[in-house]
């Protein structure tokens, strides 16, 4: 039986829903869990994330997308036997785009966190994160089928259940794995067998703790893909035979395929571009704050005006301790973009469906209506976290309250600069669905070198040091979203109301 179509705020609204509970249980579960990581675990945890979310953002991220767009155009002109054979070829491509990715991590594990992170204690990390690349690209296809017929329930409800499964997975095994290698070097004087010094017995009972806690990523992507299946079982297509015999013939497998792989790649590469920012934060924060670390230990001490009299961290592990604290801020930061990317990604397929049959001013009302909303939640969201940096921080990690003085600068610059993260993932989005998919991935490398130029010039300056790492991502999405709004008005020959 076909489901009725949603309409572009009924998709947001059922996502937006899906992401408040999955936002609410993932901070609920996150800050307590930064708290037991701290001292170096959290950082471990954020250098994998990091390199996981770049293999993510090219072996998932884009394609769910092209099969959403596509499905969405065949939808449009009736072509339902193609809708189908979508579907199928692309778990069928998702399933082979896995194994490459999940394999490949595994195997570069070890030199892309000892050799690009400069931080081996994240290789156990890497290691356990890596399967959850094929499950994601499994339950993607999924997704992508749903989100072009225009009903985000699967999707919604697949996300509440990965994060189920990964908070309670995620905090149990960083309890357990804790109390269990504690209790081994109390009797023994080793973690894993391996004999440890008291210098080193936390640092490396950490890196345990952090990847269990982000092998918890992998679970959660096995249940949601189980769910993603189920759900297709029960329901079905959502496409009746009599829409299958209204059709018509549909194009061959090698058309639908290469279609796939042509919208597929370049959205694949609009995404890792987004998350290669974050990539480069790991590199280039962590290598130039050890520069810093090494000549004018002195004056990055006296810029924290006496806050690292109150911390108990070894020198060599400084930059560590300090890309850690930045990352406070960052669920924060990552929060609003989740939100309001929601009504992206369910405009996705009405204009591109109004594209397709020719429908402009259906097409126009599509884009307006996303622009508007997106900016109504963000803009107050945003500057609101901007102006309430510290009480926040000292809310959400009553006990971390060095730690919380140390990020809250940098939450406030972070705060602004989610405002304008918001609106170049919802500009993106909406350029890819008026078929100007090249035009992301441009503007995302222009930010990505803005991102790098600006960390090693600013990082670097020891008064500023850690201080400085927020502003790459300040003037990075600034310049992606400012140009991305003026090119999709161009391009779809919009004209908005402003203020």
């Amino acid at each position: 039986m076909a489901s009725k179509k949603q309409t572009i705020t009924e998709g947001a609204l059922t996502l937006t829903l899906a992401i408040a509970v999955v936002k609410v249980v993932g901070l609920i579960y996150k800050f307590p869990l930064i708290s037991r990581l701290a001292g170096g675990g959290w950082g471990y945890y954020q250098t994998a994330y990091n390199i996981y979310s770049a293999i993510y953002a090219v072996a998932v991220t884009g394609f769910p997308s092209a099969v959403a767009r596509l499905v969405a155009g065949y939808a449009a002109k009736g072509c339902y036997k193609d809708v189908l054979e979508l579907k199928k070829q692309a778990v069928y491509l998702f399933s082979i785009i896995g194994l490459i990715g999940s394999g490949g991590l595994m195997l570069l594990a070890r030199p892309l966190s000892e050799d690009l992170m400069q931080n081996p204690g994240a290789y156990f990390s890497v290691l356990a994160v890596a399967p959850s690349i094929f499950f994601s690209c499994l339950m993607s296809a999924y997704r992508g089928y749903y989100q072009g017929l225009s009903n985000m329930v699967p999707t919604a409800i697949s996300q509440v259940v990965e994060v189920i499964f990964k908070a309670g997975f995620g905090y149990a095994a960083v309890i357990l794995i804790n109390h269990y290698l504690s209790r081994e070097y109390d009797a023994y004087g080793t973690v894993m067998g391996i004999p440890q010094t008291e210098a080193t017995m936390v640092s490396s009972i950490l890196s345990y703790c952090a990847a269990g806690a982000i092998f918890a990523v992998t679970v959660s992507t096995l249940a949601g893909y189980l769910c993603m299946l189920v759900t297709y079982k029960r329901k079905g297509s959502e496409i009746t035979n009599d829409m299958l015999e209204n059709s018509p013939e549909g194009e061959r497998v090698e058309v639908l395929r290469r279609q796939i792989l042509r919208f597929g790649f370049p959205l694949a590469l609009s995404a890792i571009a987004l998350r290669v920012t974050s990539l480069i934060d790991n590199a280039t924060v962590l290598r130039r704050l050890t520069g810093v670390i090494d000549e004018h230990l002195d004056v990055l001490y006296a810029s924290h005006h006496g806050l690292f009299d109150l911390i108990d961290v070894e020198v060599t592990d400084l930059p560590n301790y300090l890309y850690e604290v930045y990352g406070y801020g960052m669920p924060l930061f990552d929060l609003v973009p989740t939100i309001t990317a929601t009504f992206g990604t369910s405009a996705l397929p009405h204009i591109t469906g109004a594209y397709s049959s020719g429908d402009m001013n259906g097409a126009k009302r599509a884009v307006e209506q996303t622009l508007s909303t997106t900016m109504l939640i963000a803009a107050p969201a945003g500057f609101g976290m901007a102006f309430m940096a510290l009480p926040l921080l000292n809310l959400l990690y009553p006990a971390l309250p060095v730690g919380s003085q140390l990020a809250a600068p940098m939450l406030t610059i972070l705060g602004v600069a989610a405002v304008f993260s918001c609106l170049t993932s919802s500009v993106n989005t909406m350029l890819q669905a008026i078929g100007k998919i090249d035009v992301p991935v441009k503007l995302m490398m222009v930010g990505c070198v803005i991102k790098v130029v600006t960390n090693y010039i600013f990082i670097s300056i020891p008064q500023l040091n850690i201080k400085a790492a927020p502003l790459g991502n300040l003037f990075c999405y600034i310049t992606t979203g400012i140009v991305g709004l003026l090119l999709l008005l161009k391009y779809s020959g919009l004209r908005v109301d402003y203020k």
